[in-house]
């Protein structure tokens, strides 16, 4: 019996939930063979390359969604984490901006552009994003953290003390107390270190790793939230 191309997409799709991202490669191959303009199988095949770390070959699949579906924003900004990763800071910044071209008034286009330029030293143009993206949706805490900690490297110390209140206010995860007697949290020690610290470069730290450690659980957030939580998620499924 011939196997079909959704044949092969529904058994590369089972090899990606088993983690056996090799022969889910392969699968998904075949299907895109059999119907190259399968996007299924194109993007689950661009992720199996991003946890086998192979960037290039992630790029060359998310280039060719981006050929069959030149307006999905979401493709660029895909490829634009795997050029990120992939230590392409100028094509990873040019998608990042196709991005938000394609959808201005996303907040998070413009959060996951300042978390790149953050990661890239541009602290300017990191603010002036973490700004646009509080005046699409002011009731983010994550970017009034972001925010907060990009001032304080920037030296605005007052202005980066009233982002962390307005991000503490508007999401109770911001608050360390409340983390720091969470069991399950593994930043407990450095969360109770964070008591003691003496310096607002140690706080800032601190501060930082909550953050990170949070995001991901949130679970009430809106779904722009939701999409730069994955967005910052991806940059960490290449190491």
């Amino acid at each position: 019996m011939n196997q079909t191309a959704q044949d092969y997409f529904v058994r590369g799709l089972q090899f990606c939930q088993d983690s056996k991202f090799d022969q889910a490669v392969k699968a998904l191959g075949q299907a895109i063979e059999l119907e190259p303009t399968h996007l299924d199988a194109l993007y689950n095949r661009a992720k199996a390359y991003f946890k086998l770390s192979n960037f290039h070959l992630a790029i060359k699949d998310f280039t060719q969604l981006i050929d069959l579906q030149p307006g999905n924003a979401f493709y660029y900004s895909e490829r634009g984490v795997a050029y990120h990763l992939a230590k392409e800071r100028g094509r990873a910044l040019q998608d990042l901006d196709k991005a938000v071209e394609l959808e201005p008034r996303k907040a998070f286009r413009y959060a996951s552009r300042a978390f790149i330029k953050d990661h890239y030293g541009d602290l300017k143009g990191a603010l002036q994003d973490y700004e646009k993206a509080i005046a699409l949706d002011p009731d983010d805490a994550i970017s009034h953290n972001n925010k907060g900690l990009v001032e304080e490297k920037l030296g605005y110390k007052e202005r980066s003390q009233k982002s962390f209140k307005k991000a503490d206010e508007l999401d109770p995860l911001y608050d360390e107390k409340k983390i720091k007697h969470d069991a399950d949290t593994p930043e407990k020690e450095t969360l109770n270190a964070r008591d003691q610290a003496e310096n607002a470069e140690d706080i800032s730290t601190s501060r930082t790793k909550v953050f990170f450690n949070t995001m991901k659980n949130l679970m009430n957030s809106s779904d722009e939230r939701k999409a730069f939580i994955n967005f910052v998620k991806e940059l960490g499924r290449g190491g």
